[in-house]
């Protein structure tokens, strides 16, 4: 298994129910954002079925809250400006089978957290081994509803059909959200088995293609 470490200046993670007006943030990437990202680094559509497994934890800074004109086209342009939420000086680790170090090395596209001006940039890839261990601290991801864990509760995107434009929602489940914890005394424990990253101090839930099921 590798670990790969993204950074980022910024990352947004709209919310899925909200399309105009404010635009809040999530307070962590969606699965669809991770395949969107794999798909970027390999240079074709990565979803679930494409890769063994894969698992993550993200942490942020802060939080901000950024002008942005918007643009729209019809009959008449119209011009707006509208309030969007930011994550700032952000952390992402993406745990996957050896075999995507060779992408990573070498990415064919640029790698963004939300939008296009959201770049990340790889800052070290580490070959690891997770020990599975029982009632770990876990945060900076999501996991499923049936796991137990109390957190925020959302219907989030797990992967897109990008065979018409615009693209539209291929998978739809309900997570629960748990962002990083300040001390990691004070993470949520997770009472299962989970592989377990020492260096973060956090439990990692993996997925794969059986989440489609």
């Amino acid at each position: 298994m590798i670990r790969v470490k993204l950074k980022s200046w910024t990352a947004t993670f709209r919310y899925p129910t909200f399309q105009s007006g404010y635009q809040p943030t999530l307070p962590l990437p969606p699965l669809s954002t991770i395949l969107g990202l794999l798909s970027a680094v390999k240079g074709e559509i990565v979803g679930l079925n494409d890769v063994k497994y894969v698992g993550y934890i993200f942490k942020s800074k802060g939080k901000g809250v950024d002008l942005e004109r918007t643009y729209t086209f019809g009959k008449d342009m119209i011009t707006d400006v509208i309030k969007r939420e930011i994550l700032v000086d952000n952390v992402l680790y993406l745990y996957l089978p050896d075999e995507w170090e060779k992408y990573f090395k070498k990415p064919k596209y640029q790698i963004l957290l939300g939008r296009s001006c959201d770049l990340a940039t790889v800052e070290e890839i580490k070959h690891i081994n997770l020990e599975e261990k029982e009632n770990v601290p876990i945060g900076g991801t999501i996991v499923p509803l049936e796991s137990n864990i109390p957190g925020i509760i959302q219907a989030l995107p797990v992967e897109y059909d990008y065979s018409n434009i615009p693209r539209c929602i291929k998978v739809v489940k309900p997570f629960v959200l748990i962002p990083y914890p300040k001390n990691i005394r004070m993470a949520k424990i997770y009472e299962g088995k989970l592989p377990y990253d020492k260096d973060l101090g956090l439990g990692v839930w993996l997925y794969d293609k059986s989440l489609l099921g």
